[in-house]
């Protein structure tokens, strides 16, 4: 499975998790500013995997210009 799979690309500034409406902009939220793990994330979240939050938080090292302005919008 490639990255992009865990993602559906709404627009360049909505991107949302596959088989929900929880955008990565709420995952990497929790992630960086409440210092999250995880699977603390994966619990907050029922409707998501555990596989969704690490996919969403690789997708953050790999696209980090595009990721901060959705955090900070």
């Amino acid at each position: 499975m490639q990255l992009e799979d865990y993602f559906n690309f709404l627009s360049p500034e909505d991107i949302r998790l596959k088989g929900s409406r929880i955008g990565i902009e709420t995952i990497l939220y929790e992630y960086i500013y409440r210092a999250r793990t995880p699977e603390e994330i994966s619990q907050m979240f029922p409707s998501l995997t555990i596989e969704q939050v690490y996919a969403t938080i690789l997708y953050l090292g790999l696209t980090q210009d595009v990721t901060e302005s959705l955090i900070l919008a």
